[in-house]
C-alpha cells in the first residue's frame, strides 16, 4: 500500500510546467524562408496584458484610470462592481510573502487587451508588457512583480501557481484506506488459509498415493492423447482427471466479497477521474481533481495499477473463488474442483522456426501459469447416500473402494444370452438406484444464460486490452470515437454470443428429448414412465413414429428405424432381434443389426409372433449413448489452431514491438517525455494493434457461415470454414455419393455344370432364370413395407423390384415373411414361399442369409448373399468354378456391383429338420455347406454431376480419392468413368491372397512387382502415370507391413473398406495434408468425424455425425464447399491485411502529426474509425466465391513471404507518399513562413491543433489511403470474384473518394469546414477574396485564420493522392498477385518446401 502510495505522489510530482509544449526536433519552425531570408514574424491579437499597479490611482494612464458606471465601484481587482467585499488586492498576487512588498499598490483598470503585429513565441511575456505599455502611452518603464519592488509603476505579471495535492485530504485518506484494508485483509486470508490447510497438506504429502501432482495426474494428456483419439470410456477419462476438495469460509467468501468491490471501485475510480475531466462530477472541469496536468498522472497511475489487478484477476479467474475457500478431501469437501489439461492440436503446422519459437515460449509460458489445465468447480450433491457431482454431462460418483471419484459404468454382459437374461426387466428399487448412480437419461446441454454468456465471452485479455484502450480514449476528449469503437467491439460481442447461443440451442434441440415410454418393471408394464427414467436393464416397448430413447438391443420383434438424424444414413434400415446365443454381443459390429440408438426414429415395428409388444433393453443412457458420445464431441472438443492461427500471435508480437517503438518516439516527439505524450503514446498503440481485428474476423465467419446455409450447407464449426479452404485432398465414398442411391439390376449368372466350364449369359428375365437361383434372389433380403413404401438395403430393394414378386404378410406366426412369385402363365396361380429364419446384412460378414420353406416340396432352402469375396470362402470349394474369380473380375470391370448367392438344401421340414432345429441355429451353422449358386449383378451409375465434379476439384489442385466398401475392380470402373483415373493410366490392384499380397495389372491381369513398376516409371514420384488400388486385406497387410504410407499417394481406389480401416485411411491421408471426407453416413461415420473437414450427405436438416452437412445429396456441395473456404480464408487474410494497413498508416500518420505538433481536427478521426473503418471492414466480406476453383489454395500464413510482401509494399509505398506530400508542402513559397509553431500552443489540447496546412495536408492523403487500402484488399479474383462484383465495396470506395477529393478541390464550403480543411475564420476568408460564409465556423487556433490551400497547390495534391493509389494498384494487383504470385508458384513447384509433400491430382 505504502508503495502504491508513493508511485503515485512520484508521479503527481513530476510536472514542471503548467502547459505541454511541443516543438519539432530536427527543424525551427519559421526560421527562414526558401530564398534564406528570414521569415516576418505573425501578428497575434487580443492578447491580455496583466494589471498595472501602482502606488498612486493618479499614476494610472489616462486609458486605464479607475472608472465605473453608476452604481458600482471600483474594486481591487481592477473591475468594477457592485460591491466589493471579499475582493483581494491583485497586486498582491495571493501571496503572503512576497506580497508584502507590493501592500501599497492599487491596481489600475483591469482587462487590458494588446495586438502584436510581430509575435516572438520565444519572447512572449517580454513583447507583450512592451505592447501593453506603449498601447496606453506609459512614459516610463514599468517594473515586474516579484522582480522590481520601488518602482512606482509595477506589472501584475503574477506567477502561476498550480493546485495540488498533499495527499492528506479525505478522499486520499478514503483511498489509502480501502488500498490498506484490502492488501490487509489479504494477507490476514493467505497466513489463516495456510494454517487451517496445513495438516492437510502434510497428510497428502505423507500419502502421495491419494493424489499425484497435478503435472503428473495429467500426464497421460501430456503424452499425445490427440483429438482423433476420442472414442476412450469415461473411466479412462477420469484418470486423467485431477479432483481437489473444498469447504466454504466465512472469512473467505468476506475477503472474496472485498475483491469483487475493489474491482468494481477501480471502474468506478477511472469512472470518476473521466467525469471530472468533462466536468460532469463537480459541476465544473477538474473540480475534483484540480488540473489538468494533475488529473493525467493520477489516471494514468489508476490505469496501471487497475490493468495490472484486472489481469490478475482474470489469470485467476476460474481458481479465484476455491482460493477463498479452504482445502480439504475431496470426498468431505462441499466443492471439488475438476482439474484437466490438454493439448492444443495445430492444423497445417508448417514447422516455421519463428513459429516454434514463439510456441515454445508460449508453452513454457501457459505451462508456468497453468493456462494448459482446464478448470471446473462443481458442488457436491447426494444420491442414495453416495456424494456426486456432475461434469461435462457426466456424473461422477465417489467410489469408496477406490477412494476416488468415478464414472460409473454398468455392464449388463458381453455375449447375447447375458443380455436376453434380462428379458424380465427391473425392480423399482434397483432402477431408482441405478439412476441415482448413472444420473438421468437426458443428455443436459446447459446453455448459459445471456448475462453469463456475456459474461464468458468477456472475460478474455483480449476484451481486457480492448478496455483499458478505450478508458483512454473516454478520458482524452475522444469520447464520441470510444463510443463507436464500444459500440462496434459491442455488436461484435454481441455477434459471437447469439452465434454460440444458437449453436447451443440447436445442440441442446438435438441432445434434449424427454418423452413418456412404457417400461417393464416390478413383473408390470408401466404407462407413462418419463424416457429421463430409463436406466441400463431396463426393458422398454418400441412404438412408431417416436424417437428411441437411449441406446438399446431389440429384445423381440423386428423394427424399421430413420437413422438420418445421427449417421446421416439416407435410407431407413431394418433392424432384428437379438439371437438367444453365446455369440459375442458387438453394439458397432456384428450386433449392429440389433440394435437402436437414441435419437433415431422408428417408423415401422413388427411384434414377433404371439406377442403385442416390441421390446427393447436399454444398453446406454445419457451421455454415454452414441448420440450422447457425439453431443460430447461437439459441445466439449479438444483445442484446435489453424496455423493462421499461429502465424497470427507473431504478427501481434511484432505489432506490439512496433506498437513499443512508436510509443517511445511519441514520448519524444510529443511533449519531450511528459504526461501528455503517455496518452499519445496509448492512441498510437491501440491503433497500430486495432482492437477492432478480432471483429473483423468475427463478422468473417458469421457471413461466411451465412453463406454457406444458403448454399445449403450447415456448418456446426465455424473456425473449420477457413479450415476448408486449404484442403488438399478429398475421399470420397462410392454408392450414395459418387454414384447414385439405387444401383439398377442388371441381372444374373448362373454357374456352369461343369466346374471348369464356362459361365452362362446373363439373364435380367426373372420368369427366365434358374429357379432355384430366381428365388434365391428374391428371398435373401431384409425388405420390408411401411406405408406401401419398401424399406431396407437399396440393393435389395433394386434386386426384390426386378424379380417381380410380391411381398405378403406372414402366412403364420411362425414366419418372418411370405413372398409370392410372379406367374408364368396367366391361368396359373403362384405358391408363396416363407422365411423360417433371417441373418441379415453385416459390414464385419459381408453377407446375409435366410432359410426359405418351399411349400410344394416342403424342403428348406438356404440362401446366402454377398460379396463375391466371402460368399466364395464360405461355399464348399467343390463347388466353385475355376473361373470364378476371372468372371466375377470382368463383370466388375464392366462396372458391374457383384454379389454371389449360394444356396443349401437342408431338407424336408418335418422329415430331415425341424422348425426348431432352425430357429435355434447359429449363423456360423446356418450358413455352412451352401453350394455357389451364380452371381447377382447391378449397375452402379455415377450422378450426373459428379464427373464435372471430380474435373472441377482436380482442377482446384485437390487429390480425389475413393474409400469403398465395394469390390476393387467396381471402383476402379467408377473411377476411370468420372474422371479420378485417366484413361491412359495403367492400374494396378493390390489383393490378400493365400497369404500372400499380391499385385496385377487390372486390365491384363498379369501379375506383377508393382516397386518394380514404379521404378520403371521415369516421370517424378509425384507425377507417375501408374495409379493403385488395394483391397481391405491388402491394406490392413500393408499397414501391418508399415508400407502403406510408401504407396498411399499413389493409391487412388481403397476398395472394400470396413469403417476402422477407413477411419484408418483418412488418418494417413490426413498426415499428407489437409483432407476432406464426403460420404453419405452410415459407415462413414467415423471417417466423417475424423477427417479435417467432414461432409455428410445426409436427408436430416442438420447431421451432428460432421462438422459440415448438406441435404443436397450432390457432390458438387464438396466443390462449393472448397469455394466458400477459399474465399472465407481469402476474406479472413482481407480483413487481417485491412487492420493492419490501417494500423501502420495510422502509425504513420500519427508520428508524423507527432513531430510537428498538430493532430487532425476531430471530424477527421472520426471520419476514420466511426465510418471508413467499419464499413470497409464490412463491405470486405461482401465479396462472393470464385465461380471455378483455382488451381492454388490460398496462403494460411499471414506471415508469410506472400502476404509480408504485400502488406510491406503498400506500407512503403503509403508512407512515401505521405511524406512526399509533406516534402511537396514545405517546396510551397506560400506555407515556409506558415508553418503550425507547436511552441506558442497547449498540445494537451488536442482539437486546436487541426488548423494548419500541416495537419490538413497529411489528413488528407491518409484519408485516401485508408478506404483506398480496402479496395486493394479486394483484388485477388483467383479465389473470390473479381474485384468490380463487390458493389457494396465499390460504391462506399466511390463514396469516400467523391467526398474526399471535393474536400481537397473545392473552395471554402460547409461541408469542408466541417472537416476544417480549406476553411477559416470568416473575416480571414472574406481578406482572401471569399465570399462572406453563411454559416458558423469557429475561429481558428491559427495565426494566420485559415488554412485555404492555393488551387494550383490542390490539384498537385490531388493528383499525388491519385499517385499513391495507382502505385499501390501496380502493386498489389500486378506485382504481388501477378509476377511475385507466379514466380513463388512456379518456384514452389521446382524447389518444393521442404514440409511440403507433392502429389497428383
Amino acid at each position: 500500500m505504502r508503495a502504491a502510495a508513493l508511485i503515485i505522489a512520484a508521479a503527481i510530482f513530476l510536472a514542471k510546467f503548467h502547459g505541454v509544449r511541443g516543438i519539432p526536433v530536427f527543424h525551427h519552425v519559421n526560421d527562414y524562408d526558401r530564398q534564406g531570408n528570414v521569415c516576418p514574424l505573425h501578428a497575434k491579437n487580443d492578447i491580455p496584458c496583466p494589471v498595472l499597479c501602482v502606488t498612486n490611482h493618479d499614476l494610472c494612464p489616462s486609458a486605464l484610470a479607475p472608472s465605473c458606471p453608476a452604481g458600482q465601484s471600483f474594486c481591487l481587482d481592477g473591475t468594477c462592481q457592485e460591491s466589493c467585499e471579499g475582493i483581494a488586492n491583485a497586486c498582491l498576487c495571493d501571496d503572503e510573502v512576497i506580497g508584502q512588498a507590493y501592500a501599497s499598490y492599487v491596481p489600475c483598470m483591469a482587462g487590458q487587451l494588446t495586438n502584436i503585429e510581430h509575435f516572438d513565441g520565444d519572447r512572449a511575456a517580454e513583447l507583450t508588457l512592451e505592447q501593453c505599455g506603449s498601447d496606453v502611452s506609459l512614459n516610463i518603464t514599468a517594473g515586474v512583480w516579484g522582480v522590481d519592488v520601488d518602482q512606482p509603476l509595477i506589472w501584475a505579471e503574477c506567477p502561476l501557481v498550480e493546485p495540488t495535492f498533499t495527499y492528506r485530504e479525505p478522499m486520499w485518506l478514503a483511498v489509502w484506506a480501502l488500498m490498506a484494508v484490502e492488501a490487509g485483509l489479504l494477507v490476514l486470508w493467505h497466513l489463516y488459509k495456510t494454517g487451517r490447510e496445513f495438516a492437510f497438506h502434510k497428510s497428502m504429502k505423507s500419502a502421495a498415493v491419494t493424489e499425484a501432482p497435478i503435472d503428473e495426474k495429467l500426464k497421460a494428456d501430456e503424452k499425445g492423447v490427440s483429438a482423433a483419439d476420442s472414442d476412450t470410456s469415461s473411466l479412462q477419462d477420469s484418470e486423467r482427471l485431477r479432483f481437489r476438495g473444498f469447504n466454504v469460509d466465512y472469512f473467505g467468501l468476506f475477503v472474496f466479497g472485498s475483491v469483487v468491490i475493489v474491482t468494481l471501485l477501480f471502474l468506478v475510480f477511472l469512472g470518476c477521474i473521466v467525469s471530472d475531466y468533462y466536468g460532469d462530477l463537480g459541476g465544473a472541469e477538474f473540480a475534483i481533481f484540480l488540473t489538468s496536468d494533475l488529473s493525467s498522472k493520477i489516471f494514468c497511475v489508476v490505469w496501471h495499477i487497475a490493468a495490472a489487478w484486472f489481469a490478475i484477476v482474470l489469470l485467476l479467474r476460474k481458481r479465484l473463488v476455491n482460493y477463498f475457500r479452504i482445502e480439504s478431501y475431496a470426498h468431505t469437501s462441499s466443492y471439488v474442483q475438476v482439474e484437466r489439461r490438454q493439448e492444443e492440436l495445430v492444423f497445417l503446422d508448417d514447422g516455421n522456426k519463428w513459429i516454434a519459437k514463439l510456441r515454445k515460449f508460449e508453452d513454457l509460458a501457459v505451462k508456468r501459469l497453468k493456462m494448459d489445465v482446464i478448470v471446473e468447480t462443481h458442488k457436491i450433491k447426494y444420491t442414495s447416500g453416495l456424494r456426486f457431482f456432475e461434469y461435462q454431462c457426466m456424473r461422477y460418483v465417489f467410489n469408496a473402494d477406490k477412494h476416488k471419484f468415478e464414472p460409473y459404468e454398468f455392464d449388463l454382459g458381453s455375449t447375447n444370452s447375458k443380455l436376453c437374461e434380462y428379458a424380465k426387466g427391473m425392480t423399482t428399487e434397483d432402477a431408482i438406484a441405478r439412476q441415482g448412480l448413472l444420473g438421468s437419461n437426458i443428455i443436459k446441454v446447459r446453455v448459459p444464460t445471456i448475462p453469463m454468456a456475456f459474461a464468458q465471452e468477456f472475460s478474455s485479455f483480449l476484451y481486457l486490452y480492448q478496455m483499458m484502450c478505450m478508458w483512454v480514449w473516454y478520458y482524452f476528449q475522444y469520447f464520441k470515437m470510444g463510443l463507436v469503437q464500444t459500440c462496434i467491439i459491442l455488436a461484435s460481442a454481441i455477434v459471437r454470443v447469439i452465434l454460440r447461443l444458437l449453436g447451443e440451442y440447436r445442440i441442446k434441440k438435438l441432445a434434449e428429448d424427454v418423452s413418456k415410454v412404457c417400461v417393464l418393471r416390478d413383473g408390470e408394464w408401466k404407462e407413462d414412465i418419463s424416457s429421463s427414467d430409463l436406466v441400463p436393464g431396463d426393458i422398454f416397448e418400441v412404438r412408431e413414429n417416436e424417437k428411441l430413447p437411449c441406446d438399446a438391443v431389440i429384445m423381440t420383434g423386428t423394427i424399421v428405424v430413420n437413422e438420418s438424424s445421427l449417421t446421416g444414413e439416407a435410407m431407413p434400415i431394418r433392424k432384428i432381434a437379438l439371437n438367444n446365443d453365446d455369440n459375442v454381443y458387438d453394439m458397432m459390429g456384428s450386433g449392429k443389426i440389433n440394435t437402436l440408438f437414441a435419437g433415431t426414429t422408428v417408423m415401422q415395428i413388427t411384434p414377433a409372433s404371439g406377442e403385442k409388444r416390441v421390446q427393447a433393453l436399454a444398453l446406454r443412457t445419457g451421455i454415454t449413448s452414441e448420440k450422447g458420445m457425439l453431443i460430447h464431441k461437439i459441445l466439449f472438443p479438444s483445442p484446435v489452431s489453424f496455423i493462421f492461427n499461429e502465424h497470427i500471435k507473431v504478427a501481434i508480437c511484432i505489432l506490439l514491438l512496433w506498437g513499443g517503438i512508436a510509443f517511445a518516439l511519441s514520448l519524444w516527439w510529443m511533449g519531450r517525455g511528459n504526461i501528455t505524450s503517455w496518452f499519445y503514446g496509448v492512441f498510437i498503440m491501440s491503433q497500430i494493434f486495432s482492437p477492432l481485428l478480432p471483429a473483423a474476423f468475427t463478422i468473417n465467419q458469421s457471413v461466411s457461415a451465412a453463406r454457406m446455409r444458403r448454399k445449403k450447407i450447415l456448418c456446426l464449426d465455424l473456425p473449420r470454414i477457413n479450415l476448408s479452404g486449404k484442403v488438399r485432398i478429398f475421399c470420397f465414398d462410392k454408392t450414395g455419393t459418387l454414384t447414385r442411391e439405387g444401383l439398377e439390376f442388371y441381372g444374373a449368372v448362373m454357374r456352369p455344370d461343369a466346374l471348369d466350364g464356362t459361365f452362362e449369359d446373363r439373364v435380367d428375365d426373372p420368369l427366365a432364370m434358374n429357379k432355384t437361383l430366381a428365388m434365391g434372389i428374391a428371398t435373401c433380403h431384409a425388405v420390408t413395407k411401411v406405408k406401401d413404401q419398401f424399406i431396407g438395403n437399396p440393393v435389395d430393394i433394386e434386386s426384390f423390384n426386378a424379380m417381380n414378386w410380391e411381398l405378403l404378410p406372414p402366412a403364420d406366426p411362425q414366419y418372418l415373411d411370405t413372398l409370392s412369385p410372379p406367374a408364368s402363365d396367366p391361368n396359373e396361380k403362384p405358391t408363396p414361399v416363407h422365411v423360417l429364419r433371417r441373418f441379415e446384412f453385416v459390414h464385419a460378414r459381408a453377407s446375409q442369409s435366410v432359410a426359405v420353406l418351399d411349400p410344394n416340396t416342403q424342403r428348406v432352402h438356404v440362401f446366402l448373399k454377398g460379396s463375391f469375396e466371402r460368399v466364395k470362402h464360405l461355399s464348399v470349394e467343390e463347388t466353385v468354378p475355376t473361373h470364378y474369380d476371372q468372371t466375377a473380375a470382368n463383370y466388375a470391370r464392366e462396372g458391374c456391383y457383384v454379389l454371389s448367392l449360394a444356396h443349401r438344401d437342408l431338407g424336408v421340414l418335418g422329415e430331415d429338420i425341424t422348425m426348431e432345429a432352425i430357429k435355434t441355429m447359429t449363423r456360423d451353422e446356418l450358413e455352412m455347406g451352401c453350394h455357389f449358386t451364380g452371381f447377382v449383378l447391378f449397375r452402379n451409375m455415377l450422378k450426373h454431376d459428379t464427373t464435372d465434379a471430380i474435373a472441377q476439384l482436380k482442377g482446384g489442385d485437390t487429390r480425389v480419392v475413393m474409400i469403398t466398401g465395394d469390390t476393387a475392380l467396381t471402383g476402379i470402373f467408377i473411377a476411370r468413368q468420372c474422371g479420378m483415373i485417366e484413361a491412359h493410366q495403367r492400374v494396378f490392384l493390390g489383393d490378400y491372397v493365400n497369404g500372400a499380397l499380391v499385385w496385377h495389372d487390372v486390365d491384363s491381369g498379369k501379375q506383377t512387382d508393382v516397386d518394380q513398376v514404379l521404378e520403371d516409371d521415369l516421370h517424378e514420384e509425384h507425377n507417375k502415370q501408374v495409379e493403385l488400388a488395394v483391397t481391405g486385406r491388402a491394406f490392413e497387410q500393408l499397414i501391418a507391413q508399415n508400407k502403406m504410407r510408401k504407396y498411399l499417394l499413389h493409391t487412388r481406389v481403397f476398395a472394400r473398406m470396413t469403417p476402422s480401416d477407413k477411419v484408418q485411411c483418412v488418418r494417413l491421408h490426413m498426415e499428407k495434408g489437409v483432407t476432406g471426407m464426403c460420404g453419405d453416413g452410415g459407415n462413414d461415420c467415423g471417417a466423417l468425424r475424423a477427417a479435417h473437414v467432414g461432409l455428410a450427405l445426409s436427408e436430416a436438416e442438420a447431421s451432428i455425425v460432421s462438422p459440415f452437412s448438406t441435404n443436397n445429396r450432390s457432390i458438387m456441395q464438396c466443390v462449393e464447399l472448397l469455394r466458400q473456404g477459399r474465399a472465407a480464408l481469402a476474406t479472413s487474410f482481407a480483413n487481417y491485411k485491412f487492420i493492419i494497413f490501417y494500423g501502420e498508416c495510422m502509425a504513420s500518420w500519427e508520428l508524423l502529426m507527432f513531430y510537428f505538433t498538430v493532430i487532425a481536427p476531430e471530424s477527421i478521426w472520426i471520419t476514420i474509425d466511426g465510418f471508413i473503418v467499419t464499413f470497409m471492414t464490412f463491405a470486405i466480406t461482401q465479396l462472393q466465391p470464385a465461380k471455378v476453383l483455382s488451381p492454388s489454395r490460398p496462403t494460411a500464413k499471414p506471415i508469410g513471404p506472400y502476404t509480408l510482401a504485400s502488406i510491406l509494399g503498400v506500407v512503403f509505398i503509403n508512407f512515401w507518399f505521405i511524406s512526399g506530400a509533406v516534402i511537396y508542402l514545405f517546396q510551397q513559397d506560400w506555407f515556409t513562413c506558415n508553418e503550425f509553431d507547436g511552441a506558442a500552443v497547449d498540445s494537451a489540447r488536442w482539437w486546436l491543433l487541426g488548423d494548419n496546412f500541416e495537419s490538413e495536408v497529411i489528413s488528407m492523403v491518409i484519408v485516401m489511403q485508408f478506404f483506398h487500402n480496402a479496395a486493394l484488399t479486394n483484388f485477388g479474383s483467383v479465389f473470390r470474384q473479381s474485384w468490380y462484383r463487390n458493389y457494396v465495396l465499390v460504391l462506399f470506395w466511390c463514396c469516400f473518394f467523391t467526398s474526399t477529393s471535393y474536400i481537397i478541390l473545392a473552395d471554402p464550403n460547409p461541408y469542408g469546414c466541417i472537416f476544417r480543411i480549406n476553411c477559416g475564420t470568416d473575416t480571414v476568408l472574406e481578406s482572401l477574396g471569399y465570399p462572406k460564409p453563411s454559416w458558423y465556423i469557429d475561429e481558428y487556433n491559427s495565426p494566420i485564420g485559415h488554412n485555404v490551400m492555393p488551387h494550383s497547390f490542390r490539384w498537385g495534391l490531388w493528383g499525388l493522392i491519385v499517385g499513391n493509389m495507382v502505385a499501390t494498384v501496380i502493386w498489389e494487383r500486378f506485382i504481388v498477385q501477378g509476377l511475385i504470385r507466379r514466380w513463388a508458384i512456379n518456384r514452389n513447384k521446382r524447389q518444393p518446401p521442404k514440409n511440403r509433400i507433392l502429389f497428383k491430382l
